[in-house]
């Protein structure tokens, strides 16, 4: 039967092999994902220039006639194209709506209202249902 420090020293090699699998693969997959982001943007940026030369060169050169010389298919040329304007942000409806009762400055002092002269007036009891 193993003795205490012997159980102790076993679980410390256990769990110090798989600590440093742990690592390595936390340390691995952060550096690959460190690349990816800066080659990513690096892609982004040759899509872009590409788009701008292929745009800029449409009134020489069509772009089946770029996809003949290149062997690059025309659909991806025109990806190309989409990727270098500039992306048109979303509109924003106005806001045509009248405010909802109780939403704005009625909030501070309910049941205090204030007259247009700044001054408060007491709030009015409810009359009855037929002056409604």
């Amino acid at each position: 039967m193993a003795t205490t420090d012997e159980i102790r020293r076993r679980v410390e090699l256990a769990d110090a092999e798989r600590s440093n699998r742990r690592l390595a693969t936390a340390q691995l997959v952060g550096e690959l994902a460190h690349r990816r982001t800066v080659l990513a943007a690096e892609l982004n940026e040759i899509d872009v220039k590409l788009g701008e030369l292929i745009t800029e060169a449409e009134d020489v050169m069509s772009l089946p006639e770029l996809a003949s010389f290149t062997d690059v298919p025309a659909d991806e040329l025109t990806k190309w194209t989409a990727a270098s304007k500039p992306k048109r942000g979303r509109k924003r409806r106005a806001n045509t709506r009248p405010p909802k009762p109780g939403t704005s400055n009625d909030q501070r002092n309910p049941g205090v209202n204030e007259s247009p002269s700044g001054t408060e007036v007491a709030p009015q009891a409810p009359g009855p249902a037929s002056e409604r």
